[in-house]
C-alpha cells in the first residue's frame, strides 16, 4: 500500500482509523470509560496538536486509507489548545460521566511526567483498522518516522498501552523503560525508549 504524509486536513480520517484500532485498547478504555469518545478524542489531538506542530502518515490503496500514524519532533510539546481540550471533555462527559475526565487528566499528567528528559521524538498513536491488521503496515508506517528521527540522531520514545504491541516494538529497537505509575486499578503502560539509530529486526 502506498504511504503518504497526513495533512491537517486528514485529523477526521487519522481519528476514523485510530478510533477503529483502538476500540479494544486496554487503557484507553480505562480512561475514558468505554470506546464511544474515542474518534472526538484522536481527531482533537490530530488537529490541535499533531498534525498541527507535529507529523503523521497515511497508508492505503484505491480503497481508502487503513493505517495512521502521529508524532511530534524534537523540541515540539503537547499543548492542546482550550477550545481541542473543551470537545473532548464535553464528549467524555455525555458518554461517561464526569469519572472519565478525572481519569484522562490524571492520565495525561502521568504521561507528561514521565516523558524522557533529553530531546526526542514522540510516537504518540500508531493503528491499523481491523480488516488491514497483521500486514506490516503498522511497523511499516513506524519506519517512516523513525527515520526522521535517524536523520537527525535522536532517540524515540512511546508509551505502550497494549502488551500484544510490545514484539513490534521491540523489532523496531525500542526497550522498556518503566511501567508507568496509573492510579490504582489501571491496566499497565509501558514507557520504551529507542536509543538514536538504533538497528530494527
Amino acid at each position: 500500500m502506498a504511504v503518504r504524509a497526513a495533512r491537517r486536513d486528514d485529523s477526521g480520517l487519522v481519528a476514523d482509523i485510530l478510533a477503529e484500532a483502538f476500540a479494544d485498547d486496554p487503557v484507553m478504555n480505562w480512561t475514558f470509560g468505554g470506546a464511544r469518545p474515542f474518534r472526538t478524542v484522536f481527531h482533537e489531538l490530530a488537529r490541535g496538536v499533531y498534525l498541527k506542530n507535529g507529523f503523521g502518515h497515511l497508508a492505503g490503496d484505491g480503497s481508502g486509507a487503513w493505517a495512521a500514524t502521529l508524532w511530534l519532533p524534537l523540541g515540539v510539546e503537547i499543548r492542546l489548545p482550550v477550545m481541542n481540550e473543551a470537545r473532548i471533555a464535553a464528549s467524555a462527559f455525555a458518554h461517561h460521566g464526569l469519572a472519565s475526565i478525572r481519569r484522562a487528566m490524571k492520565t495525561a499528567a502521568v504521561l507528561a511526567q514521565h516523558h524522557p528528559k533529553a530531546p526526542h521524538y514522540y510516537l504518540f498513536a500508531v493503528g491499523v483498522r481491523k480488516g488491514a491488521q497483521g500486514k506490516g503496515l503498522g511497523g511499516r508506517l513506524i519506519r517512516e518516522g523513525l527515520a526522521r528521527a535517524d536523520a537527525e540522531g535522536a532517540p524515540a520514545y512511546l508509551e505502550n498501552s497494549n502488551p500484544k504491541n510490545t514484539p513490534l516494538y521491540e523489532r523496531l529497537g525500542f526497550r522498556p523503560t518503566a511501567p508507568l505509575p496509573l492510579p490504582d486499578g489501571a491496566p499497565p503502560l509501558l514507557g520504551m525508549l529507542r536509543p538514536a539509530g538504533a538497528s530494527a529486526r
